[in-house]
């Protein structure tokens, strides 16, 4: 049996920049060392967008992963929100719950051994979560 492929012949659909969208790209930016969660960006916007529901934030943040402006990553099953839409590490406050950035790259024969150690599971290692204490949290104890 032959497969048929089919090409589209529609012109490619462009996402529109409305601006709900703009909005919420400017509070992900204004909030971004904190990786905010929709919650976060929504009770940012509530002053300067009242008219902004949070099915609309949710959407606009959709919109603007999908198209490569923002990344998104899990912490305990929570959606947050990143500047940078290139993978990378974070660190996250098992007390706090605050989550950084972590610039530094794993050691090639550290991903390997990792790999082999895992049995067959693919492991997505160009985006680790690590978790710990904060300074903040630190000097509170």
């Amino acid at each position: 049996m032959m497969a048929t492929v089919l090409q589209s012949t529609a012109p490619p659909k462009r996402t529109r920049n409305t601006v709900q969208r703009r909005a919420v790209l400017c509070a992900v930016r204004a909030l971004g060392d904190s990786h905010p969660a929709a919650a976060d960006v929504f009770a940012h916007l509530r002053e300067t967008a009242p008219g902004l529901s949070l099915a609309t934030v949710y959407r606009a943040l959709d919109a603007l992963v999908s198209q490569k402006e923002i990344g998104r990553d899990f912490v305990a099953n929570i959606a947050r929100y990143d500047v940078s839409a290139t993978p990378h590490h974070h660190t996250v406050c098992r007390v706090c719950g605050s989550v950084s950035d972590l610039n530094a790259p794993l050691p090639a024969a550290t991903v390997r051994r990792l790999q082999n150690a895992a049995n067959g599971f693919q492991l997505d290692l160009d985006a680790v979560q690590f978790s710990g204490v904060c300074a903040t949290c630190r000097a509170a104890i």
